[in-house]
């Protein structure tokens, strides 16, 4: 593997971790204190960007795999 595709990897691997805590965030949207609760709209936003994110992960991860063949 080259070092293109480690550094790569790693960076997936940072984005992929850092999309897993903004789920558990989301997650705290569901207890009961009511406190710091996101409007319908910003949830709608924070899951069209988390969307986004993933898609673009998906593709990264593509490309390494076709330089990888």
């Amino acid at each position: 593997m080259s070092e293109q595709n480690v550094r790569d990897l790693f960076q997936l691997s940072t984005e992929i971790e850092g999309v897993a805590m903004t789920i558990s965030g989301l997650g705290n949207q569901f207890d009961n204190n009511g406190s710091d609760t996101l409007t319908p709209s910003a949830m709608k936003s924070v899951l069209y960007g988390l969307q986004i994110h993933l898609e673009r992960i998906a593709e990264d991860l593509e490309k390494i795999e076709k330089g990888a063949s």
